[in-house]
C-alpha cells in the first residue's frame, strides 16, 4: 500500500487529505444526526425550557439553555437572542419616534392600536420562523458542503495526476525512445493510480453526502415543531407587554 502511494506521485498527498477529511466529516455527521432527540425527549426538553421561562423569565431561560446541549438548545438560544434583538429594535424605534415628535406617541383609537399590535406580532412570528429554519439547517447540515466539495474535487485531483503521469511518460519517451517499456511505465503507473484513487474517494463520499443530506432534512423537520411551539411561548410574552 505504501509503495502504491509512492508510485502515485505528489498528487496522492492532496488525495490523502481529501480522504481523511471525508472520513472525519462522515463520522462526525453520523454521530450528530443519530443523537437527534426522540419525540419524548424533545417534549421534555421543551417543557423544561418553558418552565424555566415562566419561573425565571428570559434571564432564567437563557441560563437554562446555556447549560444544555443539542439541536433544540441551539435553536432555543438563537430564538432567545433574536427575541431580545427585536425587543431592543422596538424600543429604539419608539424612542426615535418620541424624539422626533417631542412627546411619547399615544394611539387612542382601540382598533388602530389592535391592528398595530397584530402587525407587530406578525413581524415577530415571521422573524422567529426564519430564525428556526436557518438555525436548524445550520446545525444539521454543518460540514456537508465540505463533504460535497471532497466528492467533487477528488476525481479532479485524480485527473490532474493522470495528466502529470502522461507528461512524465511522454517526456521519458522523448528522452529515451520507445525501445524499453520500462521507460514509460512509471508515468503510466502514476496516471492510473491517481485516477483510480480519486474515483475510490469520490464515489463513497457522494453516496454518503446524499444519505446524510436526506437524514439532515428529515431531522430538521422533526425538531422544527418543538422550536415553533417555543416561539409561540415567546409571542405570548410579547402580547402581555
Amino acid at each position: 500500500m505504501v509503495d502504491l502511494f509512492k508510485d502515485g506521485g505528489v498528487v496522492m498527498w492532496p488525495l490523502l487529505a481529501c480522504a481523511l477529511a471525508g472520513i472525519a466529516i462522515i463520522f462526525e455527521r453520523f454521530v450528530v444526526l443519530h443523537r437527534m432527540p426522540s419525540a419524548k425527549k424533545a417534549e421534555k426538553q421543551l417543557g423544561d425550557i418553558e418552565n424555566a421561562l415562566s419561573e425565571g423569565g428570559l434571564e432564567g431561560c437563557a441560563q437554562k439553555v446555556a447549560k444544555g446541549k443539542g439541536v433544540l438548545n441551539y435553536i432555543f438560544a438563537r430564538l432567545l437572542r433574536r427575541y431580545d434583538t427585536l425587543l431592543m429594535e422596538r424600543r429604539e424605534l419608539a424612542k426615535t419616534r418620541e424624539e422626533v415628535s417631542g412627546a411619547a406617541e399615544k394611539i387612542e383609537d382601540p382598533a388602530t392600536r389592535f391592528l398595530m399590535r397584530q402587525a407587530e406580532i406578525t413581524e415577530f412570528r415571521d422573524e422567529f420562523l426564519m430564525t428556526i429554519s436557518d438555525s436548524a439547517r445550520t446545525y444539521v447540515t454543518r460540514f456537508l458542503p465540505a463533504l460535497n466539495t471532497v466528492g467533487v474535487v477528488s476525481p479532479l485531483l485524480g485527473l490532474l495526476g493522470t495528466i502529470i503521469g502522461m507528461i512524465v511518460a511522454f517526456s521519458s519517451i522523448a528522452l529515451s525512445g520507445t525501445g524499453d517499456p520500462r521507460v514509460v511505465a512509471a508515468g503510466i503507473s502514476e496516471a492510473l493510480i491517481t485516477t483510480a484513487t480519486g474515483l475510490v474517494i469520490a464515489v463513497p463520499t457522494i453516496v454518503f453526502y446524499r444519505y446524510l443530506g436526506h437524514k439532515a432534512e428529515s431531522s430538521m423537520s422533526s425538531v422544527e415543531v418543538y422550536a415553533i411551539t417555543f416561539s409561540h411561548t415567546l409571542l405570548s410574552l410579547l402580547e402581555k407587554e
